[in-house]
């Protein structure tokens, strides 16, 4: 194999597919990206056996062929190479040179045949979706996601398609975020829930960054979205999840306007003095006046009140701080709502059109 590619559009194939190679696999070339040029393009994959994505480039090819590289060192080698064209020449021996400027390397390969390849996808559903829009609807959701590997089907994001609407779901048994929209020239008949894992939502939260749409192919087991020149293929969690929606609260007998950023800003200076993981943030409100308060038994305490507009009766609501404050690091609108019964039963947070939080209070 002899291939010509500008050492940008190198680095930027790498930067897309090096996430998903397991360093701590058994399996050596699981290590390492697989190289193949033809017909003018350079593709660059790799695999977790779980996940696989493959990027293509532009290249002069002046004899195709594949090989795989140590994708770690890989990268750190590509990433010191200044502006220009970079040449990589792999010879009978699996050894590649590597060329750019007057910086030259030898790096040992392995058997390109021992890669694993991505089995034929057979496709059951398609649809397009917005790079902009999907990747919003994944910042806004992915942090509610279990960490608790014991609840594997809550390890991601729950997709279901019904007719026009998308719904994206994740919860951790704690708290719960949703997005709901309602797409335009989608097959009525388009009826599916897959649960995507993850290191795939962290991963298209990456690809999703620029204009255009996204390809999504669905088959029985697998999920595969096409970005632009990149292919990202995934295994689905197994399982059925949960009913959410019986968790969130039919009414509410309250509810709040505030200002999102300002109401960020006081909980993260009353949230400052909270040294322990099992403290709360309190939710105290009266009459037009919402306070913030916290303390800590090694530290101190603080507290800061807001002017709000509400009527309702008084009531305090602790919060995990952390949990509080995640939505409001992703969402757009000027205005949150909070909507309650009580002290002790789930509260809601509404924003950015179709999103939903839903947050259990602490009982401290």
């Amino acid at each position: 194999m002899k291939v010509t590619v500008s050492s940008q559009a190198l680095n930027d194939g790498l930067r897309r597919v090096l996430n998903i190679v397991n360093v701590r696999s058994t399996i050596p070339v699981l290590g390492n990206v697989l190289i193949a040029a033809d017909a003018g393009r350079l593709h660059l994959s790799t695999t977790d056996l779980e996940v696989s994505i493959t990027t293509s480039m532009e290249a002069q090819v002046e004899v195709e062929g594949e090989t795989t590289l140590p994708a770690k060192k890989f990268g750190q080698i590509a990433g010191t190479l200044s502006n220009g064209e970079v040449c990589i020449e792999t010879d009978e021996s699996l050894t590649s040179t590597i060329a750019c400027g007057n910086a030259m390397f030898h790096i040992m390969g392995l058997d390109p045949s021992e890669f694993p390849k991505e089995l034929e996808f057979i496709e059951e559903k398609k649809l397009e979706l917005s790079c902009i829009e999907f990747g919003k609807t994944l910042r806004k959701i992915a942090y509610a996601v279990s960490s608790d590997q014991t609840r594997y089907v809550l390890n991601g994001i729950m997709l279901a398609i019904h007719e026009s609407n998308f719904t994206a779901v994740a919860t951790d048994g704690r708290r719960l975020a949703l997005v709901e929209k309602i797409m335009d020239g989608v097959d009525e008949s388009l009826k599916r829930k897959v649960i995507l894992p993850l290191k795939v939502v962290n991963e298209l939260q990456k690809l999703l960054d620029e204009e255009g749409t996204v390809e999504l192919r669905l088959s029985e087991s697998r999920a595969s979205f096409t970005i632009s020149d990149t292919v990202l293929t995934t295994k689905l969690v197994e399982g059925e999840y949960p009913n959410y929606r019986q968790v969130i609260p039919s009414s509410f007998k309250n509810s709040v306007v505030l200002p999102r950023e300002a109401f960020a800003e006081v909980l993260n200076r009353v949230a400052v003095v909270v040294t322990d993981s099992g403290a709360s943030v309190r939710f105290q409100l009266t009459e037009n006046s919402l306070e913030l308060s916290a303390n800590s038994s090694d530290l101190g305490d603080a507290t800061e009140p807001m002017n709000v507009a509400y009527d309702g009766e008084p009531v305090t609501i602790a919060f995990n701080p952390g949990f509080l404050r995640d939505p409001l690091r992703t969402l757009d609108a000027d205005e949150m709502t909070i909507r309650f019964n009580d002290e002790f039963k789930p509260v809601a947070i509404l924003g950015d059109e179709g999103f939903l939080y839903v947050i259990m209070p602490m009982r401290n």
